[in-house]
């Protein structure tokens, strides 16, 4: 018995934890215009991969709500693949809406600063138009 213990705690302490990537609450529109350097709509004109699993989308701005102006061509690098790794997958040609932070190489954004503005998250519409109310209200 005790060795059988001793073997469950060797594998156990061995074992690596898996990834997976979860993000929390959606958050309100100025909350996450304080903690982002640019926050837009834009349209995917070219992605170009990065070694490591890193992708750099290039968007052309369509609507802008901080950091950026409507028309300005934009990179942002972010890890690239499927989202149960925290990856985001941009498609040319394809809208989006996000938000991103300003890191080493420019901005940056990833699955969280991503995925709540996607059509399918039922929050997303609401924000996007808590983002347009907020653009108003500042001057």
């Amino acid at each position: 018995m005790f060795r059988l213990t001793l073997h469950l705690l060797a594998m156990t302490l061995g074992a690596q934890t898996a990834l997976a990537c979860s993000c929390g609450r959606v958050a309100g529109a100025e909350e996450l215009s304080a903690r982002s350097d640019a926050v837009f709509t834009g349209v995917v004109t070219d992605v170009k991969s990065r070694p490591g699993r890193v992708a750099e989308t290039t968007f052309r701005v369509t609507e802008a709500f901080k950091g950026v102006n409507r028309g300005a061509t934009v990179s942002v690098r972010h890890r690239s693949g499927p989202s149960p790794s925290c990856g985001v997958t941009f498609e040319k040609g394809a809208t989006y809406t996000l938000a991103a932070h300003r890191g080493a190489g420019g901005l940056e954004t990833g699955l969280c600063s991503t995925w709540m503005f996607l059509p399918q998250v039922p929050s997303s519409e609401r924000l996007i138009a808590e983002m347009r109310a907020l653009r108003k209200r500042q001057p």
